[in-house]
């Protein structure tokens, strides 16, 4: 990347950087489309919250090289090849030299974490980038093909890293993301889950595909998409805007002798495919689609129970919940709302306010009684 990118992004969120500065490292970003990659990863290395999940140590180390920047050289770059020359030179300050330590960081951090997650095959010249956002919180990505990705709380994501010269833009997902999708047709993009595949050319849609979860859900919000069930792969699906498609997982009943009967899951040929309009829901004089609320750091949920709700507001708040409520009329309440800035103690409180119950938080522990 161009050193003079790293100079001026480093200005930039420094506040340090003339519009005139701003200017020219957006016509340099416009002349080298790459390095949008590179810098969207340096400012979200830079934000404080995301730069915990590299480690306290690393960013305590970019913070020392910068307090004691004369007595140290600053690896695979020259400092004095930052500075622009003629009327465009100004002084660089220890909180810009500090944001340069961190872009040169980044590029060596994003090169390691490609290698450290490439794949075994040592013929393959494909290397793998995993992504991931922790149980709560939520993070905003921009792929290397201008793909903007939200990824919620508990997913991870995994690309080839080298996917500006491969045929198609491949991306596995677990969890749950929402995706803005570049347009390219003659690439097109292709998320995989553990159930699901959905192709697309440039598109926003969402896709919800936890693990343990009975469904999995895609929501499209524009465009169009193709979607196929894995097992099922010559059914193909093609989604309208606001339209949702949902594959569940319904437990049945199993006779089993002497006792009574056990809910297991179907067979995967059994599985219900369900495709249907998608519905706002009305809260505070206002509609939400309750599935894409998250990425505005909305939890929005409707005629849900405590036993349903409970699996998302673990991931939410990251927190375990245990019920242990025997009344079952309480158990069947069912709540409709919309948390934003609450926390897991505030969020219950609202709850019980609606339908009655009591709870007792521990640690990361919370019970329901």
């Amino acid at each position: 990347m161009d050193p003079r990118i790293i100079q001026l992004m480093a200005r930039k969120l420094s506040g340090e950087a003339t519009p005139e500065e701003l200017e020219e490292l957006n016509e340099l970003l416009t002349r080298h489309p790459e390095a949008l990659y590179y810098a969207e990863l340096i400012t979200q290395l830079w934000d404080e919250e995301k730069m915990r999940e590299i480690t306290d140590t690393d960013i305590s180390y970019l913070r020392h090289l910068a307090r004691h920047r004369p007595e140290f050289s600053v690896p695979d770059a020259d400092p004095s090849s930052l500075q622009p020359s003629g009327p465009h030179r100004r002084r660089i300050r220890p909180l810009t030299w500090t944001l340069i330590l961190l872009a040169l960081f980044a590029g060596g951090w994003y090169i390691f974490s490609r290698l450290r997650t490439a794949p075994p095959a040592p013929n393959s010249t494909d290397t793998n980038t995993e992504l991931f956002a922790g149980l709560g919180s939520r993070r905003s990505l921009l792929l290397p093909d201008g793909t903007r990705v939200w990824l919620n709380a508990g997913s991870r994501i995994q690309y080839d890293s080298d996917m500006l010269h491969k045929n198609t833009r491949a991306l596995s997902l677990s969890g749950e993301a929402f995706f803005d999708v570049a347009k390219d047709k003659d690439r097109p993009f292709i998320i995989h889950t553990d159930k699901i595949a959905i192709k697309v050319l440039g598109t926003a849609f969402n896709v919800k595909a936890y693990p343990r979860d009975k469904i999995t859900e895609t929501v499209l919000m524009r465009g169009s998409i193709e979607l196929t069930v894995n097992n099922k792969p010559y059914q193909k699906i093609i989604l309208k805007p606001r339209e949702k498609f949902a594959l569940i997982d319904e437990p049945h009943d199993v006779p089993v002798a002497g006792s009574s009967p056990v809910k297991i899951p179907r067979p995967a040929q059994q599985e219900k495919l369900v495709v249907q309009d998608v519905v706002p829901v009305q809260l505070e004089d206002k509609e939400y689609v309750k599935e894409v609320s998250w990425v505005d750091d909305e939890f929005v949920f409707q005629n849900e129970t405590l036993e349903e709700l409970a699996p998302k507001l673990e991931r939410w708040f990251n927190v375990q919940i245990r019920i242990r409520i025997d009344d079952p009329q309480v158990r069947d309440y069912h709540y409709t709302g919309i948390f934003h800035k609450e926390t897991i103690d505030q969020a219950l409180t609202a709850l019980r306010l609606i339908r009655p119950f009591t709870f007792k938080i521990t640690d990361s522990h919370v019970f329901i009684h």
